[in-house]
């Protein structure tokens, strides 16, 4: 008798164990179809969000604040905590924020930091010259290009 129902009892905890193993299983494969939706909506709002990046930035320099053109960017240039835009049309924007501000700004776009105080417009560039490391832009801007940012800028073109 005492074993009839520990016998009993075996199977019914064998029964739970296989109910709680295929709760267990349907749980998992909620939780991938999950993983996989929300990776699906992930590549959707990053697919997005990359086709909406604005071709018009603001600068505000010490009077005023000007709205430019991407595209009208040639090159910014550091200088300690400020940073020198220059324009297609020659005019240089001063802005009272450090040149990571624009690097940041400026990185969705088609430019690359080239020094620790230079970020150029890569479709600015006129010239690379190999033997002196350096590159010719748009309005005979003439710029060295670091030793360490040489090879990944040289990708990049």
């Amino acid at each position: 008798m005492i074993k009839v129902k520990e016998h009993t009892a075996a199977s019914l905890l064998k029964e739970k164990l296989k109910k709680l193993e295929e709760q267990l299983l349907q749980t998992q494969k909620e939780l991938q179809r999950e993983s996989e939706y929300n990776n699906h909506l992930e590549a959707v709002i990053e697919e997005a969000g990359s086709t909406k990046k604005s071709t018009t930035i603001t600068i505000k320099s010490a009077t005023k604040i000007e709205f430019v053109q991407v595209n009208d960017i040639v090159c910014c240039n550091a200088d300690e905590g400020y940073t020198d835009v220059q324009l297609v049309n020659g005019k240089v924007i001063t802005a009272a924020k450090p040149l990571a501000i624009f690097e940041k700004i400026l990185e969705q776009h088609s430019f690359f930091k080239i020094s620790k105080s230079h970020i150029v417009n890569t479709n600015q560039i006129v010239t690379f010259f190999k033997d002196r490391n350096q590159i010719l832009l748009q309005g005979n801007i003439l710029l060295d290009v670091s030793r360490r940012r040489r090879v990944e800028f040289l990708k990049t073109l």
